[in-house]
């Protein structure tokens, strides 16, 4: 739910942090046991590894996340490491950093609960392992209490980024919402005033249209002399107006505003992601059809604004004479089970309103994809 920027800088913080921690125990002396010293290097490396391996994955430089490596999994081999490493040596004190670090991850994928049970589990450690070298119980609770101390300050800080996050991305989808409901109020509102002009043609000027011209088709067998081929081109005249107003009316209602631009309204423009959008309109789409396949996308850009943490939004429209499909996906986190709420139960009750099909894939770090067909 972090911003780009926000990612990267809680990765960079806990690059340096483990630095220091290596940095420390490379040349500040080590104080441990000295059989005790490769097992602890070897633990420090496996969390290195396991935190590296996490921010690559999540980083997106490679591709999706693998599903065989949850950040959840890499999460649990940190901690283990860990503690393993305090366990060994707990005379070097700065390896109680890692227990900060570990308390970032945990509180970016863990809930809240679980987050505090943990860093209850790694204070106890801290505690405990102090206390098995002999320390007094001066030191033993001012390092419990300090570590303690540090890893409640970045899991509140990173939850506090969580929810900011949440509520920006709450913000932004709402805007969404709000700009697809000014789009589409304004589209129906100038398909009501071109209804309405186009009834006002036909009723007042097509009707007096048509009244002169039987009325100079009459006089046509009336007059004699010169005037009557003057009644003659007055009569060709009106019936050449009487067929530009039924060419016009005829244009007003069957005028259908462009898919495209519809579309382009309501996700052109979708604040803080990005989206690529393409549109195919080989003929034109109907105007009961088109405000179902735009409502539709609205709900797919809402749905992935509120929750998937995505950087990009694809949406892929073609129009034929079998109807419009519409293939929608982002890249987000996605999930191992998807529970549909009111938006895509609303979604799919639209699209099947008018005899479509709706089709929803996702999976963890793989996004997540909509495709629905919408008969002509």
């Amino acid at each position: 739910m972090f911003t780009g920027a926000q990612e990267r800088s809680t990765a960079v913080t806990g690059y340096v942090a483990l630095a220091a921690v290596g940095a420390s125990a490379a040349v500040g002396g080590w104080d441990g046991p000295p059989d005790a010293r490769t097992w602890w290097w070897l633990a420090y490396g496996v969390f290195v590894v396991a935190f590296v391996a996490d921010d690559v994955a999540d980083s997106g430089v490679l591709g999706p996340r693998p599903r065989w490596l949850p950040s959840r999994a890499l999460l649990a081999v940190d901690v283990a490491a860990a503690l393993v490493a305090w366990w060994l040596a707990p005379q070097v004190n700065w390896t109680a950093i890692l227990f900060v670090v570990t308390a970032v991850p945990a509180a970016l994928s863990l809930p809240p609960a679980a987050t505090a049970g943990l860093i209850g589990v790694q204070v106890l450690a801290i505690v405990a392992g102090v206390a098995r070298v002999g320390a007094d119980t001066d030191e033993v609770v001012a390092l419990g209490a300090l570590y303690g101390a540090f890893q409640v300050f970045a899991a509140v800080v990173v939850l506090a980024g969580r929810r900011q996050a949440e509520q920006r991305a709450a913000l932004a989808a709402a805007h969404a919402q709000l700009r697809a409901a000014s789009a589409l109020l304004a589209a129906s509102s100038r398909d009501a005033e071109r209804l309405r002009i186009s009834r006002e043609l036909h009723d007042v000027v097509g009707h007096g249209l048509t009244a002169l011209a039987l009325e100079l088709e009459v006089a046509v067998h009336r007059v004699q002399g010169p005037a009557a081929e003057q009644v003659e081109r007055a009569r060709g005249i009106a019936k050449e107006l009487l067929g530009d107003v039924r060419h016009v009316v005829g244009d007003l209602r069957g005028e259908v505003r462009g898919l495209e631009s519809a579309l382009r309204e309501v996700v052109g423009r979708a604040p803080g992601l990005p989206v690529v959008l393409t549109v195919r309109e080989e003929v034109p789409v109907s105007p009961e059809r088109a405000l179902v396949v735009v409502r539709c996308a609205q709900e797919l850009l809402t749905n992935t604004l509120r929750h998937a943490g995505a950087h990009r939004f694809t949406l892929d429209v073609e129009a034929t004479a079998a109807g419009v499909r519409l293939r929608a996906g982002d890249d987000g986190r996605g999930t191992h089970h998807l529970r549909p709420g009111n938006g895509l139960t609303g979604l799919t009750e639209r699209v099947q309103d008018v005899g479509g099909t709706v089709r929803f894939s996702t999976a963890p770090g793989r996004g997540f994809t909509a495709e629905l067909q919408v008969p002509a």
